[in-house]
């Protein structure tokens, strides 16, 4: 497309159909992203609280002196969960991302284009 002004709502809507973002990506953005809703903050306040707990638990054992062991199940266990959702997290960005720009390919636009695109179509 030579101009992206020219870009109907319907020929967004068939790039966009073409390439929907899949489950993954959804659940990542639904409930991870700074827009999430109040009914979708149960799974992000349950792991909140599981690293948080974690967290606490190392920490409060290093400075009363528990044994290592302790401290160590601990931070492990925190150290894995958080790489964990920061990997999920980073996939569902890239997914994304590739997604976005398939559909920016069809309809032959840039990203500032196609975020403008966007805005006038559904914001």
């Amino acid at each position: 497309m030579a101009d992206w002004r020219k870009i109907t709502k319907k020929q967004f809507d068939d790039a966009y159909n073409k390439h929907l973002p899949s489950g993954w990506v959804k659940f990542a953005f639904r409930y991870f992203s700074k827009n999430t809703e109040r009914k979708d903050f149960a799974p992000r306040r349950i792991i909140t609280g599981i690293l948080l707990g974690l967290f606490g638990v190392g920490f409060i054992s290093t400075i009363i002196g528990l044994p290592r062991p302790i401290i160590a199940v601990s931070t492990i266990a925190y150290s894995i969960l958080l790489a964990m959702l920061v990997l999920y997290l980073f996939s569902a960005v890239f997914l994304n991302n590739g997604r976005i720009r398939k559909i920016r390919k069809i309809l032959g636009v840039t990203k500032e284009e196609y975020n403008a695109l966007v805005s006038k179509f559904y914001e």
